[in-house]
């Protein structure tokens, strides 16, 4: 019983303080988000070429006209339990200096929405969004197919292409929520996840618990060992 309850004990004790690790790694992480999130938005043109992931999540102002010709949508995505997709439209730069793809928020599939309600804004449009790299979130998340010209996520250099588009940025602008979301019109935008699951305490303790736990059968066996 000791050769086992000594090193299980020792196992657990130590997954629980590597998820006290990750708490604080995870609480740390949850605090730069929110800051970046929060800080004022900057000119698009601020954004370097080459450090641009160091603003990754800030806010950025751009203006120019949306090719709504080559626009994309990303499957798979739900807005209050509502299956849809994202509108992934290139916006060509007022100032010269390339496209960028807008991620302009989530509509209904195609075979179910009303193209009365799908908004195409015409013209010089000014907008705000979220820099984002457009990675995958997860490994769970299907790899592209541009072939067939399905996306489950954004991919830049590889939706432009796909589109025939030149001198597209790297990254993505996820649309902040604007006053037309309300008006019963799509796509709506402001679909950038702020929430980041943060359950590494409960892991903790849970961890701790079982160690508790084991003390105590160990204490018990021996007392009724020596009985």
């Amino acid at each position: 019983m000791t050769v086992f309850a000594i090193p299980s004990l020792m196992v657990l004790i130590g997954l629980g303080v590597w998820q006290m690790q990750r708490l604080e790694w995870k609480e740390n992480l949850i605090a730069d988000r929110m800051e970046r999130m929060n800080a004022p938005a900057i000119a698009l043109r601020a954004v370097p070429e080459t450090d641009w992931r160091a603003f990754e999540l800030r806010a950025v102002r751009a203006r120019g006209t949306y090719r709504h010709d080559k626009s994309l949508e990303i499957a798979s995505r739900t807005n209050n339990g509502r299956p849809g997709v994202h509108v992934i439209t290139p916006l060509v730069l007022a100032d010269g200096t390339g496209t960028v793809l807008v991620n302009r928020g989530w509509a209904p599939p195609v075979h179910a929405r009303n193209p009365a309600e799908f908004r195409r804004p015409g013209g010089t449009v000014a907008l705000e969004g979220f820099l984002r790299a457009g990675a995958k979130t997860s490994a769970w998340v299907p790899d592209n197919e541009p072939a067939n010209d399905i996306w489950f996520f954004a991919d830049a250099p590889a939706m432009a292409k796909a589109r025939g588009l030149g001198n597209v940025k790297p990254y993505v602008l996820e649309l902040a929520p604007d006053a037309a979301a309300g008006d019963g019109g799509y796509p709506i935008a402001g679909q950038t996840l702020t929430a980041i699951s943060n359950n590494h305490l409960q892991y903790a303790i849970t961890w701790f618990g079982l160690a508790a736990t084991l003390v105590v059968i160990y204490v018990i066996f021996q007392l009724r060992r020596r009985d």
